[in-house]
């Protein structure tokens, strides 16, 4: 089994969140107390938060680098990022990283196409819905994307760095998201994709009147099975 190498810390709710579930559900499939060899590289979220603001994601590809070089020196054999939005900086490091890095986008296109989606709405920080690296994915494998207005955008945007980050999740945030849902299914979305590792604290299934898909319970089941192989 390959060692697995996460950078973390993108918040600390995200990190603790995969770690939980590559670790049991590894435990569900082999038994005992047997877990995964896992090195986690975690980060100062606030250190990258600037750059987010500025689309300045060479600065957040160089922070990726030296976290990538870190986990490889520390035995990774592969490597993921416990975000979405630190992936807008993924093009910038895929040819130079020192591991193969398992992308969020990735896993996340699979379980769309698996189920045959169409039309999806995508919820996450503005960057995750306005810089588009989510789209791109998604339009290579023929899936439109659907985002929320502006103002309800920069709203979402607020809730998960000042509320979610923390831990903190408020019932008017919760009906907000739900009203967000609402207006995009309303235009034809047949899914909605939780684009933020920290979304799911805020929104249930039944909170949905169409499927789910928490990108963090995907890439993280995505990661074990690629350690497995």
């Amino acid at each position: 089994m390959k060692r697995i190498g996460l950078i973390g810390g993108l918040s600390p709710e995200s990190t603790v969140h995969y770690y939980e579930i590559i670790c049991r559900e590894y435990n569900r499939q082999a038994g005992e107390l047997n877990f995964p060899e896992i090195t986690i590289q975690s980060l100062n979220l606030q250190k990258l938060i600037p750059h987010f603001e500025h689309n300045d994601w060479d600065k957040v590809a160089a922070i990726l680098l030296d976290a990538l070089h870190c986990l490889k020196n520390a035995g990774a054999e592969f490597a993921a990022i416990l975000a979405n939005t630190p992936h807008n900086a993924y093009d910038l490091i895929r040819d130079s990283s020192p591991l193969e890095i398992l992308t969020i986008m990735d896993a996340t296109s699979e379980a769309l196409v698996h189920d045959a989606r169409r039309m999806v709405a995508l919820l996450g920080t503005r960057p995750t819905m306005e810089f588009g690296f989510f789209q791109k994915h998604f339009q290579a494998s023929h899936i439109e994307t659907l985002v929320p207005d502006a103002h309800a955008r920069q709203e979402l945007d607020r809730i998960v760095w000042e509320e979610l980050s923390h831990g903190t999740v408020r019932p008017e945030s919760r009906a907000s998201a739900k009203g967000m849902i609402a207006d995009l299914t309303a235009q034809g979305a047949e899914a909605v994709i939780l684009g933020c590792t920290e979304l799911c604290l805020l929104i249930q299934p039944e909170d949905s009147p169409k499927p789910l898909y928490d990108t963090t319970r995907i890439h993280a089941e995505a990661i074990l099975k690629f350690a497995m192989e």
